[in-house]
This record gives C-alpha cells, sequence and structure tokens, in this order.
C-alpha cells in the first residue's frame, strides 16, 4: 500500500478535462458519487486523471484546479498526504489482498486530518481478489462522510460484479487521433506518428516508449522464424521474456496486421486479406491468454504456431492466384 501523491504537478489530459469538469461540477452540487470506477484504455492516462482528480479533492479550496498553496496540496505535493491512500497489488500472485483491505478499513475508522476528502485509490481494481473485495463491499456501499473511493481499470471486463454493482462507473475518453499527435508534438516528439503506429490510440505508451528499435528487431524476428520454423521456441523466447515484452510484440503485429488488412482491401477480397484478417484475430486471442495468466512466451508461442501455418496457407493461395491469372 501506498500514499504517495506522485505526478501530481501533471495536468490532466487534454482529452480528460471535459471529464474532471463535470466531476467538479457534480462534486459543487453535492452529486459527487463516493465510489467510482475510473475505466479507460490502456496508455491514455488513466493514471494522470487520478492523480489529476484526487489533488483537487484534496485542496481545501477546490477551485478550478488545485491551489497549491493550502496544507493538503502542500503534503500531496510532498508525497505524504494522510488523507491519500493508494493499495497496488502485492506478492507473488500481484493481488489486492484481504490484508490490505483491513488495513484500509481501520484507517478509515480514523479522523481525517484536513478539511479536504479522503481519497482511496486502487489500481488496478481488477486485481482485487475475491475475499479482499468481499471484505471491502460495504465501505464501498457507504464509504463515510467526506471519503471517495477511485477504483481505477484498463480491464473492467475483469472486475467482479459485486465491486461494479456498489460504484458509479466513469469512463475516461480517448484521444483522437489529431489529439494525439498534437499532444506528443508538443512533448517534444519528433516521430509520433511512427509511435502512434506502434501504439495506436495510446499517446502515453507512445511516450514511454524510448526503444524504437524493436519494431525492426520484431519484425527480423518473424523473418528469420520463416526461414527457420525449428526456432520457434527461440523466437519466441526473444520476442517475450517478459508480460511487457509480449504486450509490447504482440500489440505491433495487431497494427501490422490491421495495416495489411487495410492496403488489401480496395482489391476486394484476397488470400492476403485472409491472412491479415486471421493474424489479427489470432493476436487478439494471445492477449486474451496474456490477461488471462497464461505465461508470456507460451502465449507467443501458441500465435506463432498458427501463424507460420497462415503464412504457408497463404504462399500457397498467392501461387494460386498468380497460375489462374497467367
Amino acid at each position: 500500500m501506498s500514499q504517495d501523491g506522485t505526478a501530481i504537478a501533471e495536468a490532466v489530459l487534454p482529452w480528460q478535462d471535459a471529464t474532471l469538469r463535470e466531476l467538479q461540477r457534480l462534486e459543487r452540487a453535492a452529486r459527487l458519487p463516493q465510489t467510482m470506477v475510473l475505466q479507460a484504455a490502456r496508455g491514455t492516462g488513466l493514471e494522470r486523471f487520478a492523480q489529476a482528480l484526487t489533488g483537487w479533492l484534496l485542496c481545501q479550496q477546490r477551485t478550478d484546479a488545485p491551489c497549491g498553496q493550502c496544507g493538503g496540496c502542500r503534503q500531496w505535493q510532498a508525497g505524504n498526504h494522510p488523507d491519500a491512500l493508494r493499495i497496488l497489488p502485492e506478492g507473488a500472485a500481484q493481488e489486492i489482498t484481504v490484508d490490505q483491505v483491513r488495513v484500509v478499513t481501520e484507517l478509515l475508522s480514523l479522523s481525517r486530518h484536513h478539511r479536504g476528502y479522503r481519497v482511496v485509490q486502487l489500481f488496478p481494481a481488477e486485481r482485487l481478489n475475491r475475499n479482499a473485495a468481499n471484505a471491502l463491499l460495504k465501505t464501498l456501499e457507504e464509504p463515510g462522510e467526506g471519503t471517495v473511493f477511485l477504483l481505477l481499470s484498463e480491464q473492467p471486463r475483469n472486475l467482479l460484479p459485486t465491486v461494479r454493482s456498489r460504484a458509479q462507473v466513469i469512463t475516461v475518453p480517448r484521444p483522437s487521433e489529431a489529439q494525439a499527435r498534437e499532444w506528443l508534438v508538443a512533448q517534444g516528439i519528433s516521430d509520433g506518428e511512427n509511435r502512434l503506429a506502434m501504439y495506436p490510440g495510446q499517446p502515453i505508451r507512445a511516450l514511454e516508449d524510448e526503444d524504437q528499435e524493436t519494431a525492426p528487431l520484431f519484425d527480423t524476428a518473424l523473418q528469420q522464424l520463416e526461414a527457420a520454423p525449428s526456432e520457434l521456441t527461440q523466437v519466441a523466447r526473444r520476442v517475450a521474456a517478459t508480460r511487457e515484452d509480449a504486450t509490447r510484440f504482440l500489440d505491433w503485429l495487431a497494427t501490422q496486421a490491421w495495416n495489411d488488412a487495410a492496403s488489401h482491401l480496395p482489391a476486394g477480397p484476397s488470400i492476403g486479406t485472409t491472412c491479415a484478417v486471421e493474424t489479427y484475430q489470432l493476436t487478439l486471442q494471445a492477449r486474451g491468454a496474456l490477461r488471462a495468466n497464461t505465461p508470456p512466451q507460451l502465449a507467443v508461442e501458441s500465435l506463432l504456431v498458427s501463424w507460420l501455418a497462415l503464412r504457408a496457407q497463404s504462399r500457397k493461395g498467392a501461387g494460386r492466384e498468380s497460375h489462374v491469372g497467367n
């Protein structure tokens, strides 16, 4: 469990501003939900939004933006606000556990230190295990005066129904393509188009991706696999050494397949279109396997077996189409 205010200096992102203003309006009308699921697509700044909202709620002035001068703002900016709690997964299973929840409920029984709100963040909320969720349900229903729960989720379908039913769901929007490009330019990124091609609609991931050599490395790995299918295990190990590596590879392959399918569409149905669409579907299945905690190398190996079969089928089909054309 963490009690820090890291990144509070970062302002709300442009595509999130309207959502923040609406929550501010609800607070001023005494209608702010005390338990909220904040859901957003990965790489679009969900944590940034939660930090901005938390900082505003902890401010004792609560004008359009945190004043930066009150005791609440100073402690939040210093990362030691006693009324700000952030619960993160722990242990080998990377879950939010019942012991963590018990600590939170004990803290909530104490008086607040400031006139502002007390804010509890859980991220990612879908990591609440069943016992922890059951121990928290009563508190989510009745958080107590001045307490706000923010349940952050980039995979809201994995939230336990009992948790979701006790919260107001707030969807934090993703940026338009133009907003994503403009924001990356404002951050000093000169190759924003290339980065967004790898992480479409995910400007935060695009900004954080400083290793721009991964795309050619992935491409080379697949070329080597086609030339030597017996090296499938070695290739999978190379591109999926960690869960994050596997996710990046699958995101890249999905983008390539999507663009490939789009390029074939004007010419009408073809083997190439079918291969691209099926490759894209394979990446979705592999990403689902990762979310279900399949080991990353195993998830990618399974995809590559099917990918090799598709490539072989595509080559045969292309040969037949060429023969018929002649």
